[in-house]
């Protein structure tokens, strides 16, 4: 990052309130640019919407970004997924994202999870560009809602006490 700007003085970063708050502040040589949730960027001919999506999948800083002259959704690390895919498919992402997420374990399951996820499909995405594994085009909001759909039975699965409490010692 400070490299590129280093070569681009013109150049600025930018990310969520939040990612700016807790490592960008620190770590960029020059001040990074906060966006507010749904803040839409013009770059070129290019309309960029920032979204935040506080520990979907995961970190509280998260965020996904949405292009929206070509209705591509940049995922971050939803629909990650194991192995050497293709760049690009028409085909089902869910099973691999879910086999990916049976091996990491690396999504914060919380109430608000899948919520997030359908916020996401609302937006209508032709195009889900993945950072980790295969890129997908096709019905975007049924992917969309298919992985929320997974996360709520992981969520629902894993719904446990944390710490089992002791039997009472009260006497019947």
């Amino acid at each position: 990052m400070n490299q590129l700007l280093a070569a681009a003085p013109q150049a600025e970063v930018a990310h969520g309130a939040l990612g700016c708050m807790v490592s960008l502040n620190d770590l960029a040589d020059r001040p990074p640019v906060p966006l507010a949730d749904g803040q839409v960027l013009q770059l070129g001919a290019h309309r960029v919407r920032h979204i935040d999506t506080p520990h979907v999948p995961h970190g509280w800083e998260a965020r996904v970004l949405y292009e929206e002259t070509t209705s591509t959704l940049l995922c971050g690390d939803l629909f990650t997924q194991l192995g050497n895919g293709p760049a690009i498919t028409t085909g089902d992402i869910i099973g691999a994202a879910a086999q990916a997420e049976d091996a990491f374990r690396a999504s914060c399951l919380t109430p608000d999870t899948g919520p997030t996820i359908r916020r996401l499909a609302d937006l209508n995405p032709a195009t889900l560009a993945v950072m980790h594994g295969s890129c997908f085009t096709g019905d975007g909001p049924a992917a969309l809602r298919a992985l929320a759909a997974d996360y709520d039975q992981r969520l629902c699965s894993r719904h446990e006490p944390l710490i089992t409490p002791p039997p009472s010692s009260m006497a019947s």
